[in-house]
């Protein structure tokens, strides 16, 4: 990519040169871009099922040597050569890449998505009706599920079990014991909608009445029939509970708030620029306002 210069005539002609007057006052030279941003080829990177091996993914253009950054955190990204592994990465959020050319200040910045879905940190109020949990995909919350709106569409499993899926042994499904409908979280399998009341009705926090700041951790193991061709992926979610919205710590509101920021509006200007973690998604469930 180049950018054009417009200089004077006499500023481009060696001294003692003299100049046309038929010419005009200016010309138009070009100059190498000193800010290009990597290309990955497409702004969705879709996990890969390698028999155990690590699905990597490097730039497809040469900016040049510099130092390659990301935001929110997530995204393993090789530093010097802007290699991302997208096995180990977080699934199902939206990155801002940075690259710094050598010598120079600027930072050229370009978009990534990992395919995935996503839980936004958040505060829910049961008493508000506000109950269920709702998964995004690929970053945005506007994004059309790719289950269908009732999980109408065939391929997609939330919550997988340990069951041999696509008939190719065991490597690529969920340690047994790790479902989250076992731990009292109820997921529905087509949808990856999470009740929120039904789960601590049912005990998720271990009784109807537990304490302020009680937390419990679970693993969600999914698959999505979209450009991973239903490999198996994971998210882990923290729950945390209060009896009143009163009762939640102010630095806990505004971390969630932090999170949101990082997530959604990419609050991210230059390498010394840090954005909250958003994994794992916090769900802070209050029973009443």
């Amino acid at each position: 990519m180049f950018f054009a210069c417009a200089k004077k005539l006499e500023d481009i002609l060696p001294a003692g040169k003299p100049v046309d007057p038929a010419q005009t006052d200016t010309v138009i030279t070009t100059e190498p871009t000193v800010c290009i941003p990597p290309d990955y080829g497409d702004s969705v990177l879709c996990y890969k099922w390698l028999d155990g091996k690590d699905y990597k993914v490097s730039p497809v253009n040469n900016p040049g040597k510099g130092k390659y950054i990301s935001t929110p955190e997530g995204l393993v990204i090789d530093g010097n050569t802007g290699e991302i592994n997208v096995t180990k990465s977080e699934s199902g959020l939206k990155y801002k890449v940075g690259f710094i050319r050598d010598g120079y200040q600027d930072t050229c910045f370009t978009t990534v998505i990992t395919s995935g879905i996503n839980y936004l940190d958040g505060i829910y109020v049961l008493s508000d009706s506000d109950t269920l949990l709702n998964p995004i995909y690929n970053g945005n919350p506007a994004y059309v599920p790719i289950c269908g709106p009732n999980g109408s569409l065939n391929g997609c499993e939330f919550d997988d079990d340990e069951d041999d899926d696509n008939g190719n042994g065991s490597a690529d499904e969920p340690p047994a014991g790790f479902s989250c409908n076992a731990q009292n979280i109820r997921v529905d399998k087509r949808t990856g909608v999470i009740s929120l009341k039904r789960s601590v009705l049912d005990g998720l926090f271990g009784t109807l009445n537990p304490s302020n700041g009680k937390k419990v951790s679970a693993t969600l193991y999914y698959r999505l029939d979209d450009c991973s061709s239903g490999a198996l992926r994971k998210i882990d979610i923290e729950f945390t509970y209060y009896s009143k919205l009163s009762d939640v710590p102010q630095g806990l509101i505004n971390d969630i708030q932090d999170v949101l920021n990082g997530i959604l509006n990419f609050v991210f200007r230059s390498s010394k620029d840090k954005v909250a973690n958003p994994r794992p998604p916090h769900i802070v469930v209050v029973a009443n306002r």
